[in-house]
């Protein structure tokens, strides 16, 4: 009886399992696209539903970076997003962490996205916030634009 009682629990186990496939237990990644390759975004704070009736909830420190990734103030800045796509894309731009906005934009979501701030050159950092149907969640990266 217990041998049976445990093959259904694994059966149930598995059949569980195969009906989560679908969904990614965690946010696709976002990456900034430089002539050298991809720079990681640092990723925040984000709550992802799970696809069981729960949703992981996971807190970020503030955004700390160890280095400024310089790109050419006169070209269009690229993003790279991992599938699935997201709904939403919103980048922004500012002069510190948590600091007052400087210019935002809804951009279409794509593989592969551009976005052309009128800025001056300098240290900014950028934020590429992005939203799926299991959640949301927000990139940073830190740029000087020369």
């Amino acid at each position: 009886m217990i041998k049976r009682f445990t093959l259904l629990i694994v059966f149930a186990a598995i059949a569980l399992t195969g009906c989560r496939s679908a969904s990614q237990d965690s946010p696709p990644l976002a990456y900034l696209v430089t002539d050298s390759g991809l720079v990681d975004g640092f990723q925040s704070s984000y709550c992802w539903d799970q696809g069981v009736g729960a949703a992981l909830c996971v807190d970020m420190i503030e955004p700390y970076f160890e280095q400024t990734t310089a790109l050419p103030a006169d070209a269009p800045i690229q993003f790279q997003l991992d599938a699935p796509l997201p709904d939403t894309v919103t980048v922004s731009i500012s002069k510190e962490v948590f600091g007052d906005t400087i210019l935002s934009a809804n951009l279409t979501p794509a593989d592969l996205v551009d976005w052309s701030p009128q800025v001056e050159p300098g240290e900014y950092i950028l934020q590429v916030g992005a939203t799926w149907p299991q959640g949301d969640v927000s990139y940073w990266f830190s740029v000087s634009l020369e």
